[in-house]
């Protein structure tokens, strides 16, 4: 039987698999990320994509393994909220663009969500670790 803590383990190993996955490859097309940054108007988008990637990767990694996973939650929370804004100006757009870019800005409110639950649970306490 699946306890509450292996399903939040599960949870959270999904939900941190999209950024390793989103930031492998940005590595794999670091030239091209490095060009996308630049056109959405990123300040030293080299170092945007560097730091895009640490917070992906690492931090991705981080919650996966459940290592420092609040703060970790947190800051990738936070991180999504500026990726959020930057990138995804459905107000700015109209018809198919703007409704593709609200799903995207919408999806990422959503994770943003994902994020401060899991940084709200007190793994430590959790009674099936016990």
């Amino acid at each position: 039987m699946i306890t509450n803590f292996n399903v939040y383990r599960i949870g959270r190993i999904l939900l941190a698999s999209l950024f390793v996955i989103s930031g492998i490859f940005k590595i794999m097309g670091f030239a091209g990320t490095v060009a996308y940054f630049t056109g959405l108007g990123l300040p030293v988008p080299t170092l945007a994509v560097l730091v895009t990637i640490a917070v992906e990767v690492g931090g991705g990694l981080l919650l996966m393994t459940g290592r420092g996973v609040k703060p970790v939650a947190l800051v990738i929370a936070v991180f999504t909220v500026g990726a959020t804004v930057s990138a995804h100006h459905f107000w700015n757009l109209e018809g198919a663009a703007a409704q593709a870019q609200l799903t995207h800005f919408l999806k990422n409110v959503s994770i943003i969500g994902a994020l401060l639950l899991v940084s709200s649970i007190d793994q430590e306490a959790a009674p099936e670790r016990r």
